[in-house]
């Protein structure tokens, strides 16, 4: 948190501030401070991407491609099952509106 909180206090002090005779001194100071600290980030952002396991190999590629595919596909299938258990019970919900428009068609045939 120290890299960002660098990256505003610079930032601030690159504002110009009313009445200030050192503006341009202290923004040029912040500029060069500014830029420091974004080596510095981008410096760890560089370690962080290292310390993550790249896919290594001709294989790895595809083998990382075929887990998304694998992934995307039991992603569909439980969308499909999910859509199935819909379909299930609009179906019964209309099949009950059936039978009732039915028996009120006939109760009223009947009087």
């Amino acid at each position: 948190m120290a890299l960002v909180d660098s990256l505003d206090a610079a930032l601030a002090d690159m504002l110009p501030r009313v009445g200030d005779p050192t503006s341009a001194q202290r923004a040029a100071d912040a500029v060069r401070t500014f830029s420091g600290a974004v080596g510095q980030l981008d410096s760890f952002l560089l370690q962080l991407q290292e310390l993550q396991p790249a896919p290594r190999g001709p294989d790895a590629a595809q083998k990382q491609e075929v887990e998304e595919l694998k992934a995307e596909l039991q992603e569909k299938d439980r969308l499909i099952a999910h859509a199935k258990e819909q379909i299930a019970r609009w179906q019964a919900v209309i099949q009950q509106q059936e039978q009732l428009q039915e028996a009120t068609l006939f109760a009223g045939l009947g009087s």
